[in-house]
């Protein structure tokens, strides 16, 4: 039987292990703490820390593993690369770009080197180095974290100083990014590289909860109808050249981006699914499944029909949320009527856990989008 670690066990990672389940893998979830939805899945739960790229090499070759791999997670992509290269298991992406893509900081200093959608932007780890910053309102972020923990958004100098410390809590390195503050409807933009080729590249809206800096998502509508076009050729645009200025040569990778006055400006790059579960969603309208791609294209097997047909019906792929702490119950959220697909992450009765701290994904419906 083929063996896999997965890095993560949480609602992330749940649609990997399944997959991996039904094709007849073994499947060793591991997660700094025996906690995820994913424990039901996995077969074997190891307690490592994801980021522990020596201790998972000892557990991969304990085990004699074909595969390590995540979905949804950034801090996952560098040790599964760097595992992968060596114990000469197959990978989509090299460790010096998974971390160079996890780092906020060193990606907005790549965008701006390759001229894509430059911004301003200052790396901060103390009071001083916002002294010569004057554009507000501005957005901080620690460069290496995710999930929205630490971001906020600042109105003034003082606004900047007062959240500094608290921000940089949320940070391994007490290192945060300040930004100019982008105005703009968001989107997702999905992409699938084969032979160093974007050969899929499809808009999707991007729709966030209001008063949440960061962007926590409320859901996505696939394909986009909010955005023109033009302005969808436009960030398609600047993905490829981002793919192709990456050296991607297979394999997925995703983008945020938001629909500035002044263009789009990317602002998230990914070399992984997202954490949306957005691969179903395409899957529903379009009939192409990233996620099998994915795995396919890690093993070296050809993977299936990327090809998008014209004149899609979209679809709303809409969160459930809940802050932390609280109970969930699911007729607290019932789905529409017409709803598609229907998934809770949790069971009657349980306490929502806290991941960004602020308010948490309990579950996501796929319906018809209705205007």
């Amino acid at each position: 039987m083929k063996k896999a670690i997965v890095l993560g066990v949480g609602n992330a990672q749940v649609d990997l292990i399944r997959y991996l389940k039904a094709q007849g893998w073994w499947v060793i979830g591991c997660s700094y703490r025996r906690e995820g939805r994913g424990l039901e899945y996995i077969d074997q739960f190891a307690l490592f820390n994801i980021t522990d790229a020596d201790g998972i090499e000892q557990l991969a070759r304990a085990e004699r593993v074909d595969l390590i791999y995540s979905v949804g997670s950034d801090l996952a992509m560098p040790t599964a690369a760097r595992v992968a290269s060596r114990l000469g298991l197959p990978s989509l992406v090299s460790a010096e770009t998974a971390e160079m893509l996890q780092n906020k900081l060193l990606l907005r200093g790549f965008l701006t080197e390759h001229s894509i959608s430059p911004i301003r932007y200052k790396g901060v780890r103390s009071q001083s180095d916002l002294d010569d910053w004057t554009l507000f309102p501005a957005i901080l972020k620690p460069v290496d974290n995710q999930g929205q923990r630490g971001v906020f958004l600042a109105a003034s100098l003082e606004e900047a100083r007062g959240g500094l410390e608290n921000s940089l809590q949320f940070s391994r390195s007490r290192t945060l990014i300040i930004e100019e503050f982008l105005e703009g409807p968001e989107v997702s933009v999905n992409t699938f590289v084969i032979n160093s080729e974007t050969v899929f590249n499809e808009v999707s809206d991007r729709l966030v909860v209001e008063g949440y800096a960061g962007g926590i998502p409320r859901g996505h509508i696939y394909p986009s109808v909010y955005s023109a076009q033009d302005v969808r050729s436009e960030v398609q645009r600047l993905t490829v050249l981002c793919n192709r200025a990456l050296g991607i040569q297979n394999g997925p990778v995703y983008y945020q981006a938001i629909l500035t006055r002044n263009g789009p400006r990317i602002v998230e790059v990914t070399p992984r699914l997202d954490g949306c579960h957005m691969w179903r969603l395409i899957k529903l309208v379009s009939g192409v499944d990233l996620l099998e791609a994915s795995v396919k294209c890690l093993l070296g097997e050809s993977p299936p029909s990327l090809q998008v047909a014209k004149d899609l019906q979209s679809r709303y792929l809409r969160f459930c949320h809940l802050p932390p702490g609280r109970e969930f119950f699911q007729a607290e959220h019932p789905p529409a009527a017409a709803a598609e697909y229907v998934e809770y992450y949790y069971a009657d009765g349980e306490t929502v856990r806290p991941i960004n701290g602020h308010l948490e994904k309990v579950g996501y419906f796929i319906e018809p989008y209705v205007q």
